[in-house]
Formats: C-alpha cells, sequence, structure tokens
C-alpha cells in the first residue's frame, strides 16, 4: 500500500486534519476538504482507517495528478514544504529553505 495513503488516513483518523494549528497553515485542512470533496456523493464513503487507507491507494493509482496533489499539500501540512511569513518592518528579509554556500546582506 502507498505510504502516503497510510500517513493521511491515520492523521484523517485521528481527527489531525480537522483541528490543525497555525503549524500546518491551511494545507491539512485543504487536503481534507480535496479528499472529501473526491469521495463525496460515492455510495460507499470509507469510515475507518483502513478502509480511507484502501480508498487512497486506489484513486491514487486511477489518478496520479490527484495523488501528487495530495502529496505536495502532505508535504506542506508535514513541514516537507516551504512556509514562510514575514510581519513587521525590517530592512532586509530573507525568505527561504535551505541555503547552500554564503549568504550577505548590506
Amino acid at each position: 500500500m502507498d505510504p502516503l495513503s497510510l500517513a493521511i488516513a491515520g492523521a484523517l483518523a485521528t481527527g489531525l486534519a480537522t483541528g490543525a494549528g497555525e503549524s500546518t497553515g491551511a494545507a491539512l485542512p485543504m487536503l481534507l476538504r480535496r479528499i472529501r470533496e473526491r469521495f463525496a456523493g460515492r455510495p460507499a464513503v470509507p469510515e475507518s482507517r483502513a478502509q480511507l487507507a484502501t480508498a487512497l491507494d486506489e484513486e491514487f493509482t486511477r489518478d496520479p495528478a490527484f495523488r501528487q496533489e495530495c502529496q505536495n499539500l502532505w508535504n506542506q501540512a508535514t513541514g516537507d514544504g516551504v512556509a514562510n511569513s514575514f510581519r513587521g518592518q525590517a530592512k532586509n528579509v530573507v525568505q527561504a529553505r535551505d541555503i547552500h554556500g554564503g549568504l550577505t546582506m548590506e
């Protein structure tokens, strides 16, 4: 089974997506919404963690673009993505994830 399916199903089953705080921004609630939209109107909506993981796995196999969208949102929500935020005043601001080499600000 796809590890992404298991991870998302686990997060949704424990209510993580509905109680997401600022650390995940809008990514996890958006992921939940996209999954609900995808499964809306189906006769059997997955309820348990195992059912959701299986349904997601099948959907990801059927639609690789949907899997990629979910992967991107998952990465943002779990910190694998970059979410820079700045408030206030500053002479210089650098927002980055990984900087390899030097950085000089004057």
